[in-house]
């Protein structure tokens, strides 16, 4: 099945390498909503290429460097889409985009009992890849990467539903500062303790756990549940009203007109050091209380 590309979309991802949001057009979409549910990968595309690029230093193999990539954004890595890909294109700046047209996209080369969902749907293993036995490192770096965010985990299943929480709870969330994303990574974490506490695969008191999620939650302000309660007339007039107000003004001056009058204090500014001064060295006007709206009422041409 073909992916469809979205001409225009308002849906906000989060760039994992460069902790970016950017508009979801920006990403490659992913068929597995279970793992990435916004349905698209964690890295944006321009950091897909970056890390293609970093790998093709490693390996010196463009094979070995994709194998590397599809590995990290789990699409699937097929040999005869990576040979049609070569033939087509040659610059490795287009070089995912290319491949990714043709396993999902409108130019696809899927075969009708293909399974093309995820990087274990590869026809093709790691020590069948040339080059790619050279670079663990590569990998390795990926690993270190993984542990700063996270912490040592014991499984890349792990690594994944961490992931996946993090995409889960900050989806329309703008992370204002580091502290407020280590609050949601504690969460995560959390989660995925508790989870393998329910498994039997740690020996733990559950209820601690999900007490300190519900303190995260707190401090997140991710228990504060809006009602799904139907709203009354009345309700539904004040947000209508609300809604006209704030068409041509914010809502909070209509209680209040002159609550930011001369915020920036310019008028003040004018009246104190310019008029005043100017209005007693033209006509001697000696008032300390002059009014700005109304400065014809000094008749300095009489004067």
């Amino acid at each position: 099945m073909a992916v469809k590309t979205k001409a225009k979309s308002s849906v906000v991802c989060m760039c994992i390498k460069d902790g970016r949001e950017y508009p979801s057009d920006r990403f490659y979409e992913h068929k597995n909503l279970e793992i990435f549910p916004k349905g698209y990968v964690p890295y944006c595309k321009d950091c897909c290429n970056d890390m293609l690029q970093y790998y093709l230093k490693k390996t010196g193999t463009i094979e070995a460097s994709m194998w590397y990539v599809c590995a990290l954004l789990d699409i699937p890595f097929i040999k005869r889409v990576f040979e049609k890909t070569q033939e087509l294109n040659r610059d490795t700046d287009k070089f995912i985009e290319t491949y990714y047209n043709l396993l999902w996209g409108n130019k696809s080369i899927k075969k009708a009992l293909d399974t093309w969902e995820s990087f274990s749907d590869s026809d093709v293993g790691f020590e069948e890849i040339s080059g790619v036995t050279k670079t663990d490192e590569g990998i390795k770096a990926q690993i270190e990467k993984l542990e700063l965010d996270w912490g040592y985990q014991e499984s890349e299943e792990d690594y994944k539903f961490l992931i996946y929480m993090y995409e889960k709870y900050t989806k329309g969330v703008t992370i204002e500062n580091p502290q407020q994303e280590d609050l949601y990574r504690d969460l995560c974490l959390a989660r995925l303790e508790k989870r393998k506490a329910e498994q039997g695969k740690i020996d733990t008191d559950i209820t601690k756990i999900q007490g300190r999620i519900l303190t995260l939650m707190n401090k997140l302000k991710l228990d504060e549940f809006e009602s799904t309660k139907p709203k009354t007339v009345s309700e539904q007039l004040i947000f209508a009203k609300i809604a006209q107000i704030e068409q041509t003004k914010p809502a909070d001056l209509y209680k209040e007109p002159n609550k930011y009058k001369d915020y920036s204090k310019l008028r003040k500014y004018m009246k104190d050091l310019v008029l005043r001064p100017a209005l007693n060295t033209l006509v001697g006007n000696k008032d300390f209380n002059l009014n700005l709206d109304d400065v014809e009422s000094y008749n300095i041409e009489d004067e």
